[in-house]
């Protein structure tokens, strides 16, 4: 049942992506409201689902020792959490800007600039998982002395 939740998940992210891209260039090359509605629609969409990845990891504490588990853990969730919050305060100032002055979200700047802002999210995220996997498996090969 979890293998099938996990799928699924990381299916959404893959077609979330490439809605992504698709509605950037939509956006970029249309110039139509279409492309620029798919593109802020389909961002917290990818949010979300980014989001649930880090729920995920972040439940998996290693218990193996009390010094260097909580370390793996820590980092992991620092990273975690401030790539997650600059990512979502940089999505409510634009949203925030957008209220205030309309057509914002529309410049294309701005679309390119936060399109940037969500692929160094998704790097820094699965970075972050990369990382506490590595430094995971070297304690365990440690502590048990197995490769």
């Amino acid at each position: 049942m979890q293998k099938n939740k996990n799928l699924i998940r990381n299916i959404a992210i893959v077609l979330l992506n490439v809605l992504l891209v698709v509605s950037l260039v939509l956006a970029l090359v249309l110039k139509n409201n279409f492309g620029y509605n798919l593109y802020w629609v389909a961002t917290p969409f990818l949010m979300v689902l980014v989001l649930s990845v880090i729920q995920k990891w972040s439940v998996r504490g290693l218990n193996a020792d009390t010094q260097e588990s909580k370390t793996i853990q820590r980092a992991f969730d620092d990273t975690t959490t401030l790539s997650t919050v600059f990512f979502g305060l940089i999505y409510l100032i634009i949203q925030f800007i957008d209220w205030q002055k309309e057509k914002i979200i529309n410049n294309p700047y701005v679309i390119i600039g936060f399109f940037i802002v969500m692929v160094v999210y998704e790097l820094f995220t699965y970075l972050a998982i990369y990382n506490a996997k590595k430094e995971t498996a070297k304690l365990l090969e440690k502590i048990y002395n197995k490769k």
